[in-house]
């Protein structure tokens, strides 16, 4: 297998790669972190994958991607759904819970308002941190979430990924589920190498205009 042929963008720091993560993976050298947020299999429409698999299978594809993302790292971060916290914790047993809690109501689920949403984190930070986040917008949040998510159904905010890869890394960090990039650019931002990897072209194309625009912003300063 010839990486190159899945390159889809560089720049001086990084590089995203366009395909299915599962076959890229082990051609990766180690990074100090992976962090990412994965497909929850809740049937949202990602175009080349489908978010429906049968039980058994997307919990089998979440555990060999646990296991190729611990031969590249020993720091993880992986945004995890509260409904399925019992199976993620299988897969990362070590992980510390962190709690992002919502500032407004968030949807509803059989009768309940959701009011925070997590991550498991595995690792030891760069600095002491605490780990309820309150001053975090998140997603759903209306009138009071600003950021762009690009019509991105699994998208994550910017200050999530910006504090993971500032604790849990000091030079390189990998994506294996790069959406439109906000990792990336989180890293362009603290100055860490970072790989990305996505399967969907569009989404590649909307995460390097991010990227380039970020790099761009960070020129002027």
């Amino acid at each position: 297998m010839n990486l190159k042929d899945y390159e889809y963008y560089r720049t001086d720091l990084g590089v995203l790669y366009c395909g299915d993560c599962l076959e890229i993976m082990p051609h990766l050298d180690p990074v100090d972190l992976v962090l990412t947020d994965p497909p929850y299999n809740c049937g949202k429409d990602y175009g080349e994958y489908k978010d429906n698999r049968p039980k058994d299978d997307y919990e089998s594809w979440m555990h060999e991607l646990s296991i190729e993302s611990r031969k590249l790292a020993q720091n993880q971060a992986w945004i995890a759904p509260r409904y399925k916290l019992n199976f993620f914790l299988t897969i990362f047993e070590d992980a510390h819970l962190i709690v992002i809690r919502r500032g407004a109501r968030g949807p509803f689920r059989q009768g309940w308002s959701d009011q925070f949403e997590i991550a498991l984190a595995v690792g030891k930070p760069n600095k002491c941190e605490v780990d309820l986040w309150d001053d975090i917008r998140l997603k759903g949040e209306g009138y009071f979430f600003r950021e762009n998510t690009f019509d991105y159904p699994g998208y994550t905010p910017f200050p999530i990924m910006q504090r993971f890869v500032s604790l849990l890394s000091t030079d390189s960090v990998l994506d294996i589920f790069m959406g439109t990039g906000t990792t990336a650019m989180a890293c362009e931002r603290l100055k860490r190498r970072w790989i990305g990897i996505e399967i969907e072209e569009k989404y590649c194309a909307i995460a390097k205009k991010r990227i380039e625009a970020e790099r761009k912003q960070l020129k002027l300063f």
